[in-house]
């Protein structure tokens, strides 16, 4: 059974939030963008499953963030991203990407590296997708390690030659990351107190933590632009929304 977890607090101060947008997930907006997203075959397996639900968005006036109420339980989003989402369309966008961004994420990489005194340094892409980011990067410089839950994906970026952990065998990398990236990430994370607390276990004194989520300003200032779309407040996937403020809050 197709499971969901309420959240009605604030993910960052626990505060009660303020509803600022529902409707039925069987409302046309939502159905036309599932069906677009994952296709036939996948909305099929969410159809009755989400028949009875309502897609609610919360609003925090302090923290300026805001979250869906319901979002999958742990189970079923491997089942989203492992079975629902076309992996091979998703690899080849992923391939694509790597071929106009090699260059650029090379420079990036190259720029870390000599951020730090020593020879070769140890970063971890959390949440790594495919892998591309870390394939671009010049393998003597530095030694690779991405953390991701999908098993194709794991896959594929072992065969890559990175080094692959899980959240299990993470702990045993104790202060240890030089670098720590977390790309288009923390959005779909439903707990966030557990990735953080495990980040700062990883992490050197002196790490460089690198994050980015889609900008969710203009929602969050002015809810009436809210639209069942991708980006910021994608049904079922980008459960929580930042305004800059809203990240640096949760950081501190």
């Amino acid at each position: 059974m197709l499971k969901f977890i309420n959240t009605l607090n604030c993910k960052i101060c626990k505060k009660k939030g303020n509803s600022i947008y529902r409707t039925k997930y069987t409302d046309i907006s939502i159905i036309s963008f599932l069906k677009n997203y994952y296709g036939k075959k996948g909305y099929k397996f969410f159809e009755n499953k989400l028949s009875n639900l309502n897609f609610n968005l919360l609003r925090c006036n302090d923290c300026k963030f805001i979250w869906q109420e319901k979002s999958l339980n742990e189970k079923f989003s491997i089942v989203l991203y492992d079975k629902i989402i076309d992996k091979k369309k998703s690899l080849i966008k992923s391939k694509i990407k790597f071929k106009k961004r090699k260059y650029k994420n090379r420079k990036e990489i190259n720029f870390i590296i000599n951020q730090f005194k020593e020879k070769k340094i140890n970063i971890l892409d959390f949440g790594a997708g495919w892998g591309h980011w870390l394939y671009s990067g010049e393998k003597s410089k530095f030694n690779s390690y991405a953390l991701e839950m999908s098993t194709h994906r794991k896959k594929y970026i072992s065969n890559l030659g990175i080094k692959v952990i899980n959240k299990d065998t993470a702990r045993k990398y104790k202060k240890f990351f030089h670098f720590i990236r977390l790309d288009q990430v923390v959005e779909h994370l439903d707990d966030f107190k557990t990735v953080f607390k495990l980040i700062r276990r990883l992490a050197k004194k002196d790490c460089i933590f690198y994050l980015s989520v889609p900008d969710g300003k203009k929602i969050i200032n002015n809810p009436s632009r809210i639209k069942i779309e991708k980006g910021a407040i994608q049904p079922l996937e980008h459960l929580n929304c930042f305004s800059r403020y809203s990240l640096i809050k949760l950081l501190k």
